[in-house]
């Protein structure tokens, strides 16, 4: 191992992370060459900025999801797929994960087997519990648990919820507070397959949502709203990324992919006099309406829950904000940016290689790369978060 490594008994056995072994700055310095092999073509004289930490990171992940399978015995397993399988191994500790997550994680699937809850088997497409997560707020320490089983009457449930709930006490702490449970939600997939996230989510227990305090802002967000899962997301992304949003006093903004509302927010807070948040998933975009009046901002908020190639918001956004899935913005979310005539645009991509997809598409419309920033959010992994501001050429 490389000298300063954290170790991990799992580390080689589960997928959770690849780059364990290697110092961070080895890390950050592998990722910068392979990112700027990747972005030749468009970066020109520019580097990619990258903001180094004094320390190792560990235990910033803030969020679990566990897939669970039957064992030998028809007993529920929780834990992280070995790579390129779905065969489970069972977590015990964990380096990049909340330590009170990962026991909460190994309590939990004790308290499946008591109860004997039957597991989703995938071979046979039988069983009723799927999956097992679990997501803390760095602001707040409120935990949301969620348990996603197949459609049908859940008789365990109640039990379920109230055991988990009760399993909360006692968790180590990461953060800086103890953890405070809220609720437990069961989550209801419909769809064939081995989907780990539910359609339709129902409280078991307390509440089905969380709140957040961040950069003097309040969020709420439900079990199936997507939320940053680093512990350190301010600072790391959202701050350098309003940061280079630069003056928006005054200015109409368009939110592409804007979820809950966690870029839309701290861009009126910045002075943005409207922020229209595209998103087409139904649960956050009622978050992103409740976080907007919960924080002032009703009067200048307008979601529109649609696919962002499907949005109709009016051209010529003062700022153009696009957050897209790994998948990127491809071919028909990089029209609607060129269709958009925006007068400035900023992106954040969570995958380096759609990045490049889209900035192939972008520069021949008529962009060019102003500034790049690689935010290292998936320490001890290959996977990169990249910033991007572009100009007009």
């Amino acid at each position: 191992m490389h000298g300063g490594a954290p170790q991990c008994q799992h580390f080689g056995l589960c997928g959770g992370c690849t780059h364990l072994d290697v110092a961070i700055d080895e890390q950050l310095d592998d990722k910068l060459r392979e990112t700027t092999d990747l972005l030749k073509p468009f970066l020109g004289a520019r580097t990619i900025h990258c903001e180094r930490p004094r320390r190792t990171p560990l235990h910033f992940r803030t969020k679990l999801l566990y897939p669970v399978r039957p064992d030998g015995k028809g007993r529920c397993t929780l834990g992280i797929y070995r790579p390129l399988s779905h065969e489970i191994v069972r977590i015990k500790e964990c380096r990049t994960q909340d330590e009170g997550l990962t026991e909460l994680g190994v309590r939990a699937e004790l308290i499946m087997r008591k109860l004997d809850l039957e597991p989703w088997n995938e071979a046979k497409k039988t069983g009723f519990v799927q999956a097992f997560g679990a997501r803390v707020m760095p602001g707040t320490g409120e935990l949301l648990i969620g348990v996603v089983t197949r459609k049908g009457l859940f008789p365990a449930g109640k039990e379920l919820a109230d055991r988990l709930m009760a399993a909360c006490a006692g968790l180590p702490i990461s953060g800086r507070a103890a953890m405070t449970p809220v609720g437990v939600v069961r989550s209801i997939n419909e769809r064939e397959g081995n989907y780990l996230l539910g359609d339709k989510n129902v409280p078991l227990v307390g509440r089905d949502y969380q709140i957040d305090k961040s950069a003097g802002l309040s969020f709420r967000v439900r079990f199936g709203s997507f939320y940053q899962v680093h512990r350190q997301s301010d600072a790391l992304l959202y701050r350098p990324t309003i940061e280079w949003c630069g003056d928006v006093r005054g200015m109409r903004v368009v939110d592409g992919y804007g979820g809950v509302g966690t870029f839309g927010m701290r861009l009126l807070q910045a002075g943005a006099a409207r922020v229209e948040i595209i998103e087409a998933n139904p649960t956050a975009c009622g978050d992103a309406l409740h976080n907007a009046k919960q924080n002032g901002f009703a009067d200048q908020v307008v979601v529109e829950e649609t696919p962002f190639e499907r949005a109709k918001f009016a051209p010529e956004p003062d700022l153009l904000l696009v957050d897209p899935p790994r998948s990127g913005l491809q071919a028909a979310g990089v029209a609607r940016v060129l269709d958009s005539r925006c007068k400035n645009l900023v992106m954040v991509h969570c995958s380096a290689e759609s990045l490049a997809r889209d900035l192939d598409g972008l520069t021949k419309g008529g962009w060019k790369v102003g500034s790049v920033r690689l935010c290292d959010m998936f320490p001890h992994t290959g996977h990169v978060e990249m910033l991007t501001k572009l100009v007009r050429a």
